[in-house]
């Protein structure tokens, strides 16, 4: 019974924070624009390159063929 408590209380943690990212990355101007490798999605283990926000994280869109073509060659 323990574990079944400290499991929902981590998920509600794990809730809370993730709004509160969210909330943070809704307001953010994303001024800071970067190209990265990501997670295709949470769950996934595939990689695609995308625009983050250098401030909060989030992806903010595809990078132009000279903002890829610049990612991969390291410069």
């Amino acid at each position: 019974m323990a574990s079944d408590k400290k499991v929902a209380s981590l998920i509600e943690k794990k809730r809370k924070i993730s709004k509160e990212i969210d909330d943070l990355q809704s307001n953010c101007e994303h001024l800071n624009k970067v190209v990265k490798s990501v997670k295709e999605n949470e769950d996934s283990s595939t990689f695609v390159v995308r625009c983050v926000c250098g401030g909060c994280g989030k992806t903010i869109g595809v990078p132009t063929q000279q903002e890829l073509n610049k990612y991969l060659n390291g410069r």
